[in-house]
């Protein structure tokens, strides 16, 4: 062969295994790619599913589990006699919609962790002993099935109080309760305390402090509730809500919308508060409006949406008024994605028929895709869905 034969043939060769390797190195980099993004799908799936430990505690702004993981709780609130007296002295069971087939449907099919359940100080007084029992019958079926649960006190007309509606507030009566509920579970690591319901402050230092009368009740603090709690050695989270303190409302609406945004300094002395918002007819605001209803708690303290809803089925027709049939579907999944932004803890209104299911038996979601007027509470309408999908990804 002459020389410019082999010269030839040499550059061929050079050519096949430069093509060749090249070929070898883009599978090689391609399937390390392709392992590298399986990875970080199944990280990002076992921080999905991971199921929280023990008693829950607070650092800076995460909710924090016995085994250092975070935690962020997601659920539903459920009402019973435990906070109706009239129901209670019907007859009527807590166990009618408290009971594990119901929370076994709320962990392993809607994948929530955690429950909101009202609770009546006046009811208890008059009924301690059964009352007492039955409670301790929802919380230890509510826990078994992997529900944290969140004891609420409605101290209420409806809930057999027997000042008047403008002593919606915290008052001495309250302490006693406390004390008694945070003495008797103090050694369950999966029960929390919302210590008062949408009270009726009329200013942050009587939020705080308490003072006075209202409709002859005295007047106590939730700084005393807080107190009152701790006092019996409970250790375990405690919820605060800001109520018309805050005035984000006019009249009723005061105590259910009120934000913290004016609070300024007037926060609970303790490591372990859990500060509450509830959001209905004020769902369609804007991330930036939602924002400024935390005020100086946001970015400084975990969030928590103790209840919140678009509810077209509610008698109160502002909870659904200025939006439409047709921007229901997007203002429900929009709130959903600002709570997940701000890596909120919520419980949604509730977990009954004709809110969040249709049937206690089969436990049907509602959907808002069919025909419904505001405040039609007929209609069987609801975001559950919606709620449900967010959860599971089905």
């Amino acid at each position: 062969m002459s020389r410019r034969g082999i010269i030839i043939s040499a550059i061929i060769v050079i050519l096949i295994v430069a093509i060749v390797g090249g070929v070898l190195l883009r599978q090689r980099l391609g399937q390390s790619g392709s392992s590298s993004t399986n990875a970080t799908s199944t990280s990002t799936a076992t921080t999905q599913t991971y199921t929280a430990t023990g008693m829950l505690h607070i650092e800076g702004t995460q909710l924090i589990d016995a085994t250092g993981h975070p935690v962020l709780l997601h659920g539903a609130q459920i009402e019973s006699p435990f906070n109706y007296m009239k129901a209670w002295e019907q007859g009527k069971q807590p166990s009618t919609t408290l009971n594990s087939k119901v929370f076994d449907a709320m962990v392993h099919d809607w994948k929530m962790n955690v429950l909101r359940l009202p609770t009546s100080n006046w009811i208890y007084a008059k009924y301690p002993t059964d009352y007492l029992n039955k409670l301790d019958q929802a919380v230890q079926q509510a826990n078994a099935a992997g529900l944290y649960v969140v004891l609420d006190l409605h101290d209420t007309n409806q809930g057999g109080s027997r000042y008047s509606k403008d002593a919606t507030l915290p008052k001495t009566e309250d302490i006693a309760y406390w004390k008694t509920i945070a003495d008797h579970y103090k050694n369950n690591p999966m029960v929390m305390f919302d210590v008062y319901n949408e009270p009726k402050y009329h200013d942050w230092n009587t939020w705080l402090h308490g003072g006075g009368t209202v409709g002859g009740a005295t007047v106590v603090g939730m700084q005393d509730m807080v107190n009152a709690i701790r006092s019996v050695g409970a250790k375990q989270i405690i919820v605060v809500e800001p109520g018309s303190a805050g005035k984000g409302g006019q009249g009723t609406d005061a105590a259910e919308e009120g934000g913290w945004t004016t609070i300024g300094n007037n926060t609970i002395n303790d490591p372990n508060i859990l500060y509450s918002l509830h959001v209905y007819d004020k769902i369609n605001l804007s991330p930036q409006q939602q924002d400024a209803k935390w005020g100086p708690i946001l970015n400084h303290y975990p969030l928590y949406y103790g209840e919140w809803a678009f509810l077209p089925n509610a008698q109160i027709s502002a909870h659904c008024k200025g939006v439409s049939h047709d921007q229901a579907d997007s203002v429900v999944k929009a709130f959903l994605d600002y709570m997940d932004s701000r890596h909120a803890n919520w419980s949604a209104w509730d977990f009954a028929p004709p809110h969040l299911i249709q049937d206690f038996n089969t436990f049907t979601p509602t959907s808002l895709d069919v025909p419904w007027t505001c405040g039609d509470a007929k209609a069987v309408a609801g975001m559950g869905q919606i709620v449900k999908q967010h959860l599971t990804g089905q």
